[in-house]
């Protein structure tokens, strides 16, 4: 039996018992290498070790920390006003400021589960009391929610870079106007969904309250302003602005807001320390994964056997986009790309797809695949916050994913949308 058989049937055995996927992963790779090849363990280790030993990946555990102080530290819940002063007097207005607030909350914490599942639990109770349909209300976040990979700061455009050796920079710029696109499709949407409904505003518009709202909510519009800005001019790098992300959000937290204490910051510190060593767990078991691959020839087989299928550009990115929508409903982002990124990189290349644009392509489909039912990961993040069904939050949110169904396609074959920001970076 050929050893690639040998590691996928250890992998797909000790998946379906229940193993954790990372462990189920190392396991394979190591019982692969040391048992069919006689690799000393020493070099296991080695190789685990250079794929989490790389500098770039301590912007991972920075932009974790950043969100959760903009979460827990009074910053997220300005948003969310300012979003209603400035939207609320449009019809169906406060579904528009919650797709809002994911959009400018994305851009703040990166994770998609997180945006969901804070948007949901602060906005969800908002939306049921001003009369919108609950199953609808539910799917917002859902919607909204999958740009926190698009929108940067994204720790899934940081190991992507990581694994492809592409420029940080020029992929989290890349985003921006993608992210921003499908935000507001997905606002127009919302608008004709409530006069279709016949949602009323939720209040007049007041100069007065917007002001107010700004004036409590400047300190958080900037901080996307202040990353974004010393991204693009070059000033620090992207690991460099999420630790200028911690800072400013820490001092708005605990001098501007009063919201942040010892205790409250202490343990946030711990889950974002957490939630980092699980994903470096990842990055080092998905690269020994890789190294396992390419002793065994693996990627030249594959790039080879999709050639006998695939004959161009157009047919390439529509094989990349079904692949990866339905990868991203059953595993986790970043185990996706460290798997499939260095697989197809070497055919995109071949096609001429900018690699900041395969990383555009390859991130925006994760997301859309995190709310495509029945399997996607904010369909589940929103269910606590909401206390709805899959099947409610499934049907209510198909008209969004159908809407970024359309965005990816855009992106994909349109290289415009994600390569003008970065094509104007030094």
């Amino acid at each position: 039996m050929s050893p690639i058989a040998v590691l996928l049937i250890l992998f797909f055995v000790t998946l379906i018992i229940g193993v954790p996927f990372v462990w189920a992963l190392t396991f394979s790779c190591v019982s692969t290498l040391c048992f069919m090849t006689g690799m000393p363990l020493m070099t296991v280790v080695q190789k685990m070790y250079n794929g989490g030993a790389k500098y770039t990946l301590l912007a991972i555990f920075f932009f974790m920390l950043a969100g959760a102080i903009m979460q827990h530290g009074g910053i997220s819940s300005r948003l969310v006003g300012f979003s209603k002063a400035l939207l609320g007097h449009i019809r169906g207005g406060l579904s528009i400021a919650v797709l809002a607030v994911c959009m400018m909350f994305a851009a703040l914490s990166g994770s998609s589960i997180a945006t969901t599942a804070a948007i949901g639990g602060m906005m969800y109770p908002e939306l049921v009391k001003e009369k919108y349909p609950e199953g609808y209300a539910a799917a917002l976040p859902v919607a909204g929610g999958t740009l926190g990979i698009v929108i940067p700061p994204s720790i899934v455009f940081v190991v992507y870079g990581a694994t492809t050796g592409t420029s940080v920079s020029k992929l989290l710029m890349s985003g921006v106007i993608p992210g921003i696109m499908a935000g507001v499709f997905m606002c127009i949407y919302a608008y004709f969904y409530a006069r279709k409904h016949d949602i009323p505003s939720s209040d007049g518009f007041s100069l007065k309250k917007l002001a107010a709202a700004t004036r409590e909510s400047i300190w958080a519009l900037l901080m996307p302003i202040i990353i974004l800005g010393g991204i693009y001019s070059g000033i620090f790098t992207p690991t460099e602005s999420a630790a200028v992300a911690v800072v400013y959000g820490l001092f708005v937290a605990s001098v501007i807001h009063k919201e942040m204490n010892p205790k409250k910051l202490f343990q946030i510190t711990i889950d974002a320390v957490k939630g980092t060593a699980n994903i470096l767990l990842l990055i080092m078991a998905a690269s020994l994964f890789g190294y396992v691959l390419t002793v065994y020839q693996f990627p030249t087989l594959f790039t080879n056997l999709m050639s006998t299928f695939i004959t161009g550009k157009i047919s390439f990115l529509l094989f990349l986009n079904i692949l990866l929508i339905i990868l991203g409903m059953l595993m986790d982002s970043g185990a996706i790309i460290l798997i499939i990124a260095p697989l197809v990189y070497p055919m995109a290349v071949s096609f001429g797809i900018d690699p900041v644009q395969l990383g555009c392509i390859i991130v925006f489909n994760l997301a859309v695949g995190q709310a495509t039912p029945p399997f996607g990961n904010c369909l589940f993040a929103a269910i606590p916050a909401t206390k709805q069904d899959i099947v409610t939050l499934a049907k209510n949110v198909l008209p969004f994913v159908v809407i970024l169904f359309f965005t990816v396609f855009l992106v994909s074959y349109v290289p415009i949308f994600s390569m003008l920001l970065p094509n104007m970076m030094k």
